[in-house]
């Protein structure tokens, strides 16, 4: 057996690469075992390029025989860590004005799942740029105070660590907090595997990069990670943010926060360490300082932690202070996981008026499990990516830990500690909307409310009567609706003490009697309802019903569309006509579902012998059912998906008859659908399928 994985698509970037050969340059090796063999290629820049500015480096990764599965992929320059790679395809851009001009090694090694390391790939580049000396950063660090919600609204504050890694959970954790549209950010500490110059930039990400962390850098107020370090240097880390200095502080929002660095490189394991006198000085005349009755302060590794990564023993002294200065909330990543302890006092005792510690280290690089148990533990999750957020109020903050999936798993609010008992009310919701959007279900949306501690649950009257309540943000989708009916909804916020807000205005809306949540016969003559069509016609030779349907020809081609919808769909049935008027001696794909970043979910297939099947691109695993397929003809194809992780459900049915073979309980991830695929966006096949009365609903379409 050979398992392949492809050269990465292009990295976006700048670049000038002078070619002195076409081929990669590849390495074999095999374990003492011989079980299999592995076949490490650099595909680009091809050896002996001369490069200048910025240029795309990919790999691929051949194995024969019994493939443990490949962990990372290790990169060096001149024998220096360079980058670590964790997700194929392997690809990331090397910006070689980093370094003075010259001739330079790159190697890569990949480790595999049972520890075996290859043998090293290598080849030479040049570097020229003009740089004779190494280039420095002399730029100042400037604390990030965010920007300011809109009139009336709270100040939010995402907070995540240990996902910098280039994976696609570190991008859904990214698109999450992006989903807030958040006021600041705080990134607890971690860019893997060390922290280096090529890894901010690529996992990271620069700043301002869509889809990574550094989407938020001017929004962002960072931590060091034990990561980051390697040996002592902080290079990495310290270029990226500008110099940024190991502690500092700043006010955002009416809060004071404070960034510390509790790494045991840097403070060491006791209290007479030079660098842990410094800081722990420092703050204590930072907290003396301080005005705010409100105090966040985050460091990377937990004082308090029940998971592999262990307790932070050399914070014992700084944990102190912060409680003897009352600080409200403190942050920190390093387990993988999400915790939240009861307020603690400064010896670790439950406390009323303690410190609040939420360990957030959810950001997409791994999960962890718990060692042990802890009763002053009060809320946790060790199975899901996810992100904390913060709502800030005068006298204290609303938090909710939110997974990927949009799930809020833990919520509440923390008084700051230096305030009197709550009597104050949330501000009433503004801006109630209510849409339609199926026969069953409607979209509420409103403006966060404020409150002087924080809102912890909207409370959601339908006709009068409490129907639901829900943590924040602000919205609510109802699902429980009937066809042709009208409604009237109000809003009303509650804080933890119970104060309730005036309710909203209300909303009326009426839900469609009889109408789907996407149609498309294709009677425009065009592909005008798709977001996205390529290799697809509207003809009027080849139709099921009407005068056009559309029509995917493919000769080695791809030929499919994408429709984005409108909202991101928990379940949805999908379905549609079609006929296979022709078919190469290979399968062809009919119908595909995606999420709102387009990642592949689960997907209906012919293969070449005429059986329907059924590919769940979560679990990569390929079902052929018995159900057969005649070419010629038209058939109508219909797939139900319900996203919930492991027990996530799927149902087919081929002309009006369920598929037995492709239905039941399956794996398809914790992101929602957000785009449907029609047609096949493989290359290498041929084939001609037409479609017809392509529809999606949250509703059973047809028997």
């Amino acid at each position: 057996m050979v398992v392949s994985l492809a050269v990465a698509a292009a990295v976006a970037g700048a670049s000038a690469v002078t070619p002195a050969a076409a081929a990669g340059t590849c390495t074999t090796s095999q374990p003492s075992s011989n079980a299999y063999s592995v076949t490490l290629c650099i595909t680009a820049p091809a050896a002996g390029s001369t490069l200048t500015g910025a240029a795309t480096v990919t790999s691929t990764v051949a194995v024969t025989g019994s493939n443990p599965s490949i962990r990372e992929l290790v990169y060096t320059l001149n024998g220096a860590k360079l980058l670590w790679d964790f997700q194929a395809p392997y690809g990331w851009v090397l910006d070689s004005t980093r370094w003075v001009d010259g001739t330079y090694t790159l190697q890569v090694y990949a480790i595999m799942q049972d520890g075996f390391n290859t043998a090293q790939t290598t080849e030479s580049l040049t570097f020229s740029n003009a740089i004779t000396t190494p280039p420095v950063n002399n730029a100042t660090f400037i604390p990030s105070v965010g920007t300011a919600p809109p009139p009336g609204q709270p100040v939010v504050v995402g907070a995540v660590g240990d996902g910098a890694a280039g994976q696609t959970s570190e991008n859904d954790v990214v698109n999450l907090i992006s989903s807030w549209n958040p006021n600041l950010f705080l990134y607890l500490g971690d860019v893997y595997e060390d922290g280096r110059s090529m890894e901010f930039d690529n996992w990271y990400g620069k700043p301002g990069t869509p889809g990574t962390f550094g989407q938020f850098y001017s929004i962002s107020d960072p931590a060091v990670g034990n990561h980051e370090y390697a040996g002592s240097d902080l290079s990495g880390y310290q270029w990226y943010w500008n110099n940024v200095p190991h502690y500092y502080s700043y006010d955002a929002g009416g809060w004071h926060f404070i960034s510390l660095d509790n790494i045991s490189k840097f403070i060491g394991s006791g209290t007479s360490n030079t660098n842990y006198v410094a800081e722990t000085n420092w703050l204590k005349q930072d907290l003396a300082n301080n005005t705010s009755a409100c105090t966040i302060a985050y460091f990377h590794e937990p004082m308090f932690n029940v998971g592999p990564e262990g307790s932070a023993t050399n914070t014992t002294g700084i944990w102190q202070i912060l409680a003897q200065h009352h600080v409200t909330i403190v942050l920190n990543g390093h387990d993988h996981d999400y915790q939240r302890w009861v307020p603690l006092d400064g010896s670790g005792n439950p406390n009323t008026s303690g410190v609040t510690e939420f360990v957030v280290g959810s950001g997409g690089h791994g999960h962890q499990s718990p060692v042990t148990t802890d009763s002053r533990l009060a809320a946790s999750d060790f199975s899901h990516f996810g992100a904390l957020r913060l709502s800030l109020g005068t006298s204290g903050a609303s938090y909710q830990f939110v997974t990927t999936a949009g799930a809020t798993q833990d919520g509440g609010s923390i008084p700051c500690q230096a305030t009197s008992k709550d009597t104050s009310p949330p501000a009433q919701p503004q801006n109630l909307t209510a849409t339609a959007l199926s026969r069953t279900q409607v979209q509420l949306a409103w403006n966060e409310s404020t409150d002087n501690v924080g809102v912890t649950a909207y409370d959601i009257y339908r006709d009068g009567s409490l129907m639901a309540s829900a943590a924040p943000p602000a919205g609510y989708l109802d699902e429980s609706l009937q066809p042709g009916t009208t409604y009237s909804y109000d809003v009303v916020a509650r804080d933890a003490a119970g104060n309730v807000s005036q309710p909203s205005d209300t909303a009326t809306v009426t839900t469609p009697a009889n109408a789907t949540l996407f149609f498309d016969g294709f009677e425009s003559a065009d592909m005008s309802n798709w977001t996205t069509s390529t290799g697809m016609t509207v003809q009027g030779g080849v139709v099921g019903d009407g005068s056009y349907a559309a029509e995917g020809v493919a000769a080695g081609s791809p030929a499919y569309a994408y429709k984005q919808l409108a909202h991101s769909w928990p379940s949805l049935y999908y379905a549609t006509r079609f006929n296979i008027v022709s078919q190469g001696s290979n399968s062809v794909y009919v119908l595909r579902l995606r999420t709102s970043t387009t990642g592949a979910i689960v997907a209906l297939f012919v293969s070449s012998t005429g059986k329907l099947g059924m590919r769940n691109d979560i679990t990569g695993v390929t079902t052929t059912s018995a159900s057969s397929v005649s070419r010629g003809a038209w058939h109508t194809l219909e797939i139900y998906a319900g996203i919930n992780g492991s027990s996530s459900q799927a149902s087919v049915w081929l002309d009006g008859s369920p598929v037995g073979d492709l239905t039941g309980t399956q794996s398809l991830g914790a992101n929602p659908i957000g785009y449907l695929q029609l047609g096949d966006n493989s290359t290498g096949k041929t084939f001609d399928v037409a479609f017809d009365n392509v529809s999606a609903d949250p509703l059973l379409i047809q028997p």
